[in-house]
């Protein structure tokens, strides 16, 4: 008497049926099915072919580019400037309101949306506190009753002749910028490692820990 397979439920969608396979690997319980599941196969397939494409094609515009080389711009920015402090013997400080020991972040002087060739450049980039000045006050260029503002900071930190050249740098550096998916994937990489190095700095550790 032949032995009695284990009955299996039908991979097809439109069937799901118990049926009992005649071979071990049998996925199916008959023709129609099986010409059923090779196609939803083939749609499945052609899904995941679409998803890619058009996340390659994501990853690949000046958007997802950008998005990911500022991301590390600011990051190298924040732990410069904290060396900067560090390697004084200073407490950091935003630049805007003067405090310290708050959520730091890497404060533009002139946003990356107004001057596109300001956006990745050190002189145009100091450290802020995110919330207040950075989120709160659109960057505090100026300054309000209680506090000092951007332009007041770096004179305070730099002193008048280095402010007014940072200054004027932003204010006249107006010309458009065209980036390009490789030249943003090379400064990024600059970025991350100049990030790495930052790192291994004892006084940056010991001020993060």
């Amino acid at each position: 008497m032949p032995k009695l397979r284990k009955k299996k439920v039908c991979k097809s969608s439109a069937c799901g049926k118990e049926f009992e396979p005649f071979q071990s690997m049998q996925k199916v319980c008959g023709v129609s099915c099986a010409i059923a599941l090779n196609s939803e196969k083939a749609i499945t397939k052609r899904n995941k072919e679409i998803r890619k494409a058009k996340r390659d094609h994501y990853r690949s515009s000046l958007q997802w580019q950008h998005k990911k080389t500022q991301a590390e711009f600011n990051k190298m920015r924040r732990l410069e400037e904290l060396l900067w402090f560090l390697e004084r013997g200073k407490e950091p400080e935003c630049i805007s309101c003067g405090k310290t020991k708050m959520d730091w972040c890497c404060g533009h002087f002139k946003t990356v949306g107004a001057q596109s060739g300001l956006r990745y450049s050190p002189d145009n980039t100091k450290l802020q506190c995110n919330r207040y000045c950075n989120m709160g006050l659109s960057g505090n260029i100026d300054g309000n009753k209680t506090t000092r503002g951007y332009k007041q900071g770096l004179r305070d930190r730099f002193g008048d002749d280095e402010a007014e050249r940072i200054i004027e740098y932003c204010e006249t550096t107006t010309a458009p910028v065209k980036f390009t998916c490789d030249q943003l994937e090379s400064d990024r990489a600059k970025y991350s490692a100049r990030s790495r190095e930052l790192m291994e700095s004892p006084l940056i550790n010991h001020y993060l820990k």
